[in-house]
C-alpha cells in the first residue's frame, strides 16, 4: 500500500445540496455539503420510503427469509465466520445468531430506504449521540475529529445522525459502487442531511490539504484491505486479521482526536451512538498501536451484540503472514482489553 493509501481513489464526489434542517447542527452540517445540480431519487425508492413502518419492516422480513433460506446468500460464509470467532458456542447457539443476523439485515435494508422519507428531527430522535460533548470539546477548540465506524447495526443511519448533530461539516470516506446508476442513488441517500463524500484512496492527502478546516471526518474501518502493502495484522475475534493502516496514519499526521462511533441497537428502528476515545488530540500514536486500540474497542462492541455485525462479509479471506499476528508487549499493554461476554 502506498503511504497515503486508505481505500479507493480520492476525489470529491459530486453530491446534491443537503435538505434544510431546523436545527443548528443540521444547518452546520449542510454548510459542509458540495453544491451540485439537484438530482432526484428513483421513484421506487421514494415509493418504498413512503410505506408505513410496519409494512416496510414486513418487506424487510421477506427479504431476510429469501436471503437466508432461498438464495442462501453467503450463509456458509457467515456460519464459518461465527464458528471460528466463537468456538465456545454450540451449533444451536450459532444457528440462533445466524437467524437473528439475517433478520436484522432485513431491518437495516428497510431502514436504509426509509431514510429518504425521514425528517432530520426523526433521525435525531431515533439515533441520539449519547456523549456528543466529547466531540464538541474538540471542535470548539478549533480541532477536527476523526470518527471510525464499523458495519455494526445500521451504519447508514450513523452517518446521517452524526451529520445532523455534530455541528461542523461532516465528510465521509466512500467507495463507489460498480453500477453508476446504483451509485448515484446511494450518494443521494447518503448526502441527504449534508455529509460530503470523499473517495478514500488518497484521503490522507485531502486531510492534510484541509487540515485547517474544522470538520468531522468519518471512515468505516473494518473492511478487508484491498492493497497488499502496509496491512496491519492483528488478533481480532480470536483470528489473525488484516486492517488498513490508513486511519492510524491520518490520526498520526493530522493530530486529530480519534473516536470509535460505537453504535448499539436499543429497539427496532432505534439506536444510540457512543464516542469511545481511541487517541487524544496530538497524541500521534504509531499506526499499528492506533489500529490495535480500534480493533480492541470494536471487538468488545461486537461481543456485546454479535448478531449486529456483518458476518456475511468475507472478512478473513486474506492469507495471514507466516508468523501469528501478535503485538509487542508494550503495545499489548496499551491496547484496550476485549470483552469475553457474548450475547445474542
Amino acid at each position: 500500500m502506498r503511504p497515503a493509501d486508505t481505500g479507493p481513489e480520492l476525489s470529491t464526489v459530486p453530491v446534491p445540496s443537503a435538505q434544510p434542517s431546523s436545527s443548528a447542527g443540521g444547518a452546520a452540517a449542510a454548510a459542509g455539503a458540495t453544491a451540485a445540480p439537484e438530482l432526484r431519487l428513483a421513484w421506487w425508492i421514494r415509493a418504498l420510503a413512503a410505506l408505513p413502518w410496519g409494512l416496510l419492516y414486513g418487506l424487510g422480513a421477506v427479504l431476510a427469509l429469501l436471503l437466508r433460506y432461498v438464495l442462501h446468500y453467503r450463509v456458509a460464509v457467515a456460519r464459518t465466520n461465527l464458528r471460528h470467532c466463537f468456538p465456545e458456542l454450540s451449533r444451536r447457539r450459532i444457528d440462533r445468531l445466524l437467524r437473528t443476523h439475517y433478520w436484522r439485515l432485513g431491518q437495516v435494508a428497510a431502514e436504509s430506504l426509509k431514510i429518504a422519507a425521514l425528517s432530520g428531527e426523526e433521525v435525531r430522535a431515533r439515533v441520539p449521540l449519547v456523549n456528543l460533548a466529547a466531540l464538541q470539546r474538540e471542535t470548539a477548540a478549533g480541532r477536527s475529529v476523526l470518527l471510525l465506524g464499523a458495519h455494526q447495526c445500521n451504519w447508514e443511519w450513523s452517518l446521517h445522525a452524526v451529520a445532523l448533530q455534530v455541528g461542523v461539516p461532516m465528510e465521509a470516506g466512500y467507495k463507489p459502487l460498480h453500477s453508476p446508476a446504483a451509485d448515484r442513488q446511494l450518494r443521494l441517500l447518503r448526502t441527504r442531511f449534508g455529509a460530503r463524500l470523499l473517495l478514500a484512496k488518497k484521503l490522507l492527502r485531502e486531510s492534510m490539504r484541509r487540515r485547517h478546516t474544522v470538520r468531522a471526518l468519518a471512515l468505516i474501518a473494518d473492511q478487508v484491505p484491498s492493497s497488499s502493502e502496509g496491512r496491519h495484522w492483528l488478533r481480532f475475534l480470536g483470528r489473525d486479521t488484516a486492517f488498513y493502516p490508513g486511519p492510524g496514519e491520518i490520526a498520526r499526521i493530522t493530530g486529530c482526536a480519534a473516536f470509535l462511533a460505537a453504535m448499539r441497537r436499543t429497539a427496532r428502528g432505534h439506536y444510540e451512538i457512543e464516542f469511545q476515545p481511541i487517541s487524544a488530540a496530538n497524541e500521534r500514536l504509531d499506526s499499528h498501536l492506533f489500529t490495535e486500540r480500534y480493533a480492541r474497542l470494536l471487538e468488545a462492541l461486537i461481543r456485546q451484540s454479535p448478531a449486529d455485525w456483518t458476518w456475511t462479509h468475507r472478512r478473513w479471506k486474506l492469507t495471514p503472514p507466516t508468523e501469528p499476528a501478535e503485538a509487542p508487549p508494550s503495545r499489548q499493554r496499551e491496547a484496550a482489553p476485549s470483552s469475553k461476554a457474548v450475547q445474542s
